[in-house]
């Protein structure tokens, strides 16, 4: 399969609407597959609380991009608007800070006030909306359970999805070379980067998510981030006690 074709999403009944009548379960609950009648049990109130998890998916692999990546703002943000590709961006930090398997119990008012985006319980919300895209491009899908599964790499954008560009990045995305975590950068090399990144004055995850679209891994960008962090740290240790 090309790089720029993607799966199609497994089949599933499940729907924003259904998820206001499926009661969301602890993180590491283990539970049978419910049939219709009892995923859609219903609770009182809006739906506030919604799960997630990471989809990783075989036909995209390692030839798949970050969210974070130079490519998706580049390219996908003018297919998918700025409030789809921010959150897909927030859900791969989440992402990078929970085992993998784990599951997000993503507040939705909280989450939607951080994007800068309207959620008010209704299916109707502008947040509400945004998630509806991201499974309309295929980006993410809920399963039997009502898990919201978002894939971790998104896939180049499919060529029936290029029209919608601008003119000049269709013409520039037939020549893109992805830089991922092929780059012939040493281990020396990304830990001097992003020491470069905090003394600039960036933040800890700003510095990682800076280190991504230059090319590096998210575990790469991780690592070199923590230990440039670290050693700053002993650093002002060593100074304050001289």
């Amino acid at each position: 399969m090309r790089a720029d074709q993607t799966s199609a999403a497994p089949a599933s009944p499940m729907t924003l609407g259904a998820l206001h009548h499926a009661e969301p379960k602890p993180t590491g609950h283990t539970a049978p597959t419910p049939n219709c009648t009892a995923t859609q049990s219903a609770v009182a109130g809006p739906l506030h609380i919604l799960r997630v998890r990471a989809w990783h998916d075989p036909a995209v692999g390692s030839r798949g991009h970050d969210p974070r990546s130079a490519y998706v703002e580049r390219f996908w943000i003018a297919v998918l608007g700025p409030s789809v590709v921010w959150l897909l961006r927030l859900l791969a930090r989440e992402f990078d800070e929970i085992s993998a398997g784990e599951e997000i119990h993503l507040d939705l008012d909280s989450t939607a006030r951080r994007l800068g985006l309207q959620h008010r319980g209704g299916r109707q919300s502008t947040f509400m909306r945004t998630i509806d895209r991201c499974r309309m491009f295929d980006l993410a899908h809920f399963d039997e359970n009502a898990v919201l599964m978002v894939r971790r790499l998104m896939p180049a954008v499919p060529r029936r999805l290029r029209m919608r560009m601008p003119q000049q990045l269709r013409d520039e995305i037939g020549d893109w070379r992805q830089a991922d975590d092929r780059s012939d950068f040493s281990v020396g090399e990304t830990r001097l980067l992003a020491t470069c990144m905090l003394t600039l004055g960036h933040g800890l995850h700003e510095s990682a998510e800076r280190l991504v679209t230059l090319g590096l891994a998210p575990s790469a960008a991780n690592e070199a981030t923590a230990w440039a962090w670290a050693e700053r740290c002993m650093r002002t240790r060593t100074r304050s006690s001289a």
